[in-house]
């Protein structure tokens, strides 16, 4: 996806005169990117537009021209520039009322399609459905984005639906069962470098906001092999989540049954959605293996 989202990017931040060289009729379309342009001032719009969405796709809430510009050093009227461009694109967009720009729905798009073309989605769905009505709550597929947890996947059942989890929302990962299922499975290092200081957010009155009392958690999790949230995200709202592995054996999302009616103590519903999540993981790895005349 970032290939993807960096080739359009690269006519983005190079301005009009760039992308009528990228025109198919133009010989030098074929010749790549780095054969037509080789100024140091469009490397740095590139790496400038791609590190604005990448510091925008972690900060919930959104942020403001003047937070953007003050995070890089550079000029507000530049960032500015780049701002509007993506916005103009749908790469971000701009709240109306608070000026703060948040991803755009043309990152929801790439990112379903990388996600389609991994296989993930089409392998899972009638998994989930399975699970939802095995358990009549919601079932959620979420990947870990560093600090954050994006939903890509959901059969929503009526209890939920008054709640904004939809499809390419992202959450706190340590607020929620999906995000400490995938953290729990990371590297210590990588784990370390998304928690750099001891408080976390509170995101609700049941959030876990110590780092060591998370790392403790999560250590649990490992072990039991899922995930519980009690109201951690939204109060009442309860789920539990298990990995989805690949070939790799790496977690690369993670499934959950969330709603208000999920008791997560109840031995049926965690072993419900840890063999779901086994299913998942053995599709998913044979597909990526090219195996998929086993299903």
């Amino acid at each position: 996806m970032l290939n993807i989202l960096s080739n359009k990017l690269t006519a983005l931040a190079a301005g009009p005169d760039y992308r009528r060289a990228l025109h198919p009729a133009n010989p030098c379309a074929a010749t790549g990117v780095g054969n037509i342009v080789g100024s140091e001032n469009f490397t740095n719009s590139l790496e400038r537009a791609l590190a604005i969405l990448e510091f925008v796709a972690h900060k919930s809430g959104g942020l403001t021209n003047a937070e953007i510009s003050a995070h890089f050093k550079i000029p507000t009227s530049t960032s500015s520039y780049i701002l509007c461009r993506l916005e103009r694109e749908g790469y971000l967009r701009r709240g109306q009322e608070n000026g703060r720009y948040e991803m755009g729905l043309k990152i929801v798009a790439l990112s379903h399609g990388a996600l389609r073309d991994m296989g993930l989605r089409r392998i899972a769905e009638p998994i989930l459905h399975r699970l939802s009505a095995q358990t009549r709550v919601s079932s959620l597929i979420g990947v870990l984005e560093r600090g954050s947890v994006m939903i890509v996947d959901k059969v929503e059942k009526p209890d939920l639906a008054r709640i904004d989890i939809d499809i390419g929302v992202r959450y706190p990962a340590h607020s929620t069962a999906l995000g400490k299922v995938l953290l729990a499975h990371l590297p210590k290092d990588q784990l370390m470098g998304i928690f750099d200081h001891p408080r976390l957010a509170k995101v609700s009155p049941k959030t876990i906001d110590s780092k060591d009392r998370l790392i403790a958690e999560l250590q649990n999790v490992r072990k039991r092999g899922y995930a519980a949230s009690d109201g951690e995200l939204y109060l009442g709202i309860r789920a539990l989540a298990a990995p989805i592995f690949d070939e790799s054996e790496h977690a690369a999302a993670a499934v959950s049954i969330t709603g208000v009616t999920v008791y997560v103590e109840d031995e049926n519903n965690i072993n419900t959605v840890k063999v779901a999540a086994r299913e998942i993981s053995r599709r998913f790895a044979a597909a990526q293996q090219g195996k998929t005349s086993e299903w």
